[in-house]
């Protein structure tokens, strides 16, 4: 069976998709990959063991009109071109991950009689996601929440895909305390700042820290820069880890015993997986303030803390991320927290569901 994958914008849709599309290849069977041309997306494509396409594409929303006139032209070749790809390729199903890429690949398949599908991971669906419910066969969700927004005849629970190599055992390499800082595939410029201005305290409080910082493409050189100006930099750089994108996040949530972090839905679903401990601050721009929703879903099981970044004080926040690398027991407890969850296997459920739709079962 033939299967495309279409996700762009983010690594939180990228992530999932790239997921699915491992599991496709362990089973045997052929899969191409469409994604945008942004520098991100083609990052985390990059060197993949399927065939990338890559369309360009622009957002319309909160646009000036001759932006939109300039996006709504894009998104029309976009579709031509996602067409002729399908043509070529043949699939009997798509799955979209999210992402206006993922518009014109959908309406290209359905066009062409394709069996579609989109999974949402957020609890507040996306604009792209919510238009294209409309159309799709049917709608896999990460949160069962999320029902309410989409017709509910096409709506499977499936939860959030997360790649396997993260679940392998691993062996932690330090003797420390771990702390990871993910502003998400984008980076996080104001965690970034945040992390700059506390890390001396820090390490003055940790002398056995062991920081793992991704900062996004961005930013790199410039917080690498900083951290590189800091007095405290020589005395401990092999305690210190920048990275601009992690490739081996299974790796990074090993060595970390806390979790600093934005509240991106494959973030959340990693964390989740992981039981991992963190403290989240939620993107505040995000569509509809999404990430406040899907923060307050892990404070609620008691497997992180929330801060508003428009209401965050820096001392205030410095003390509670001290009293909890101070307080292992308190760190157990909110890894506990998640033993409520009972992960499903999301891959698993999704690919099964399409092969039922692709035989009309």
């Amino acid at each position: 069976m033939r299967w495309v994958i279409t996700a762009g914008g983010t690594g939180g849709h990228l992530i999932p998709g790239i997921a699915l599309a491992e599991e496709i290849m362990e089973r045997g069977e052929e899969l191409i990959f469409i994604s945008g041309k942004r520098p991100v997306e083609k990052h985390i494509l990059r060197d993949k063991p399927f065939k990338v396409y890559h369309l360009e594409v622009e957002g319309l929303v909160g646009r000036p009109f001759k932006d939109k006139i300039r996006a709504g032209l894009k998104l029309i070749r976009a579709y031509w071109e996602a067409k002729k790809i399908l043509k070529e390729f043949k699939p009997k199903v798509i799955i979209a991950e999210g992402g206006y890429v993922s518009v014109p690949v959908v309406l290209a398949g359905k066009r062409l009689g394709i069996k579609t599908a989109l999974h949402e991971q957020n609890i507040i669906p996306g604009k792209a996601n919510l238009f294209l419910s409309k159309m799709v066969d049917k709608v896999f969700i990460s949160f069962p929440e999320s029902k309410k927004y989409f017709p509910e005849e096409k709506v499977i629970f499936s939860g959030n895909p997360v790649r396997k190599e993260l679940l392998l055992p691993r062996k932690r390499t330090h003797q420390g305390i771990g702390l990871l800082i993910i502003g998400g595939s984008l980076g996080a410029r104001f965690l970034n700042e945040l992390m700059l201005k506390l890390s001396p305290r820090l390490f003055e409080a940790f002398p056995n820290l062991y920081l793992i910082h991704q900062t996004g493409l961005e930013d790199f050189e410039w917080v690498k820069g900083k951290y590189e100006e800091l007095s405290l930099f020589n005395k401990y750089k092999e305690q210190i880890k920048i990275f601009p994108f992690i490739e081996d996040m299974g790796w990074a949530y090993c060595e970390a015993d806390l979790v600093i972090a934005r509240a991106g839905a494959t973030t959340l679903a990693e964390l989740m997986a992981l039981k991992k401990p963190a403290i989240l601050i939620p993107y505040p721009y995000a569509t509809g303030r999404h990430q406040d929703r899907n923060a307050e879903f892990l404070v609620s099981l008691g497997g992180a803390l929330k801060f508003n970044q428009e209401e965050l004080k820096e001392e205030e926040f410095f003390e509670t991320l001290k009293d909890l690398l101070s307080h292992k027991e308190r760190l157990e407890k909110m890894k506990m927290a998640y033993e409520v969850l009972k992960m499903g296997k999301a891959s698993e459920i999704i690919l099964s569901e399409m092969e039922k739709l692709a035989k009309g079962v």
